[in-house]
């Protein structure tokens, strides 16, 4: 989601903006010397639905394409599909590299667009604590997204540049047996600030959310997860949201 500025100018006091995404994610697990790591390549896929007191706009279409590489730091060891199935988890550390390209469908005479028209990088390092071999964890995420400059931005702007946006998420998962476990989720936002030529939005995040979700790994299916979020905290006039994520994870 995204702040709406200047709607209040025209009177109109309630935006609401409906997405239906869906990603299809590829992901090879690699060697990487001698610790676990992987490449993945994200497409993304969305519905968007925007109603504005009297006006509406919607569009639909493939998203930014992105790429993930990972490795692992310390704790999860390369092992062989056999080896793995015989491991016993163990507290571990990774870094992450989300790149995104502006490949989406994109149009500045559109009020509502899929893509986004610019570059992002987002590196993220996680923490993964278990005190029981992987029954329990204990997980903070910490991301900095930067982003490139929109030079053919919405509106009578020419260009549209963004500070940073920050990210630590907080997760906290128990398993009930060896295929179901439940987790609790927090997620702090700040940054990310707009400006449209040169010109600041007063926009940036320093928003709160909460949430909870569950995991099963089915034999011979895959690994569904079903996790929800909602915002408690945003600054004044900053877009509030909940969001229901569904993922089926398939390993072959």
């Amino acid at each position: 989601m995204a702040p709406v500025d200047g709607a209040a100018d025209f009177g109109i006091s309630d935006i609401t903006t409906d997405i239906t995404s869906q990603s299809l994610i590829l992901s090879r697990i690699l060697d990487v010397g001698g610790r676990t790591g992987g490449l993945s390549f994200v497409l993304p896929h969305a519905d968007i639905d925007v109603a504005a007191g009297p006006f509406g706009a919607s569009e639909t279409g493939f998203g930014d394409i992105g790429i993930v590489a990972e490795v692992n730091i310390f704790g999860a060891p390369a092992l062989s599909k056999e080896a793995f199935q015989q491991w016993e988890p163990e507290t571990f550390a990774s870094f992450h590299l989300l790149a995104t390209f502006p490949t989406g469908a994109y149009d500045s005479d559109r009020p509502v667009n899929v893509g986004s028209n610019r570059w992002s990088l987002a590196p993220t390092i996680n923490y993964s604590y278990t005190p029981d071999a992987g029954w329990t964890w204990l997980e903070v995420y910490a991301t900095a997204r930067v982003f490139g400059d929109n030079t053919d931005a919405l509106g009578a702007a020419d260009t549209l540049e963004q500070d940073a946006l920050y990210q630590i998420e907080l997760h906290a998962s128990r398993n009930l047996t060896s295929n179901f476990w439940l987790t609790a989720d927090v997620y702090y936002d700040w940054g990310g600030e707009t400006r449209l030529d040169g010109v600041g939005q007063d926009n940036a995040a320093d928003t709160w959310r909460l949430g909870a979700g569950l995991g099963w790994r089915v034999p011979s299916v895959g690994t569904v997860f079903l996790n929800y979020e909602s915002t408690v905290s945003s600054p004044e006039g900053q877009p509030e949201g909940d969001t229901v994520r569904l993922t089926l994870a398939k390993v072959w």
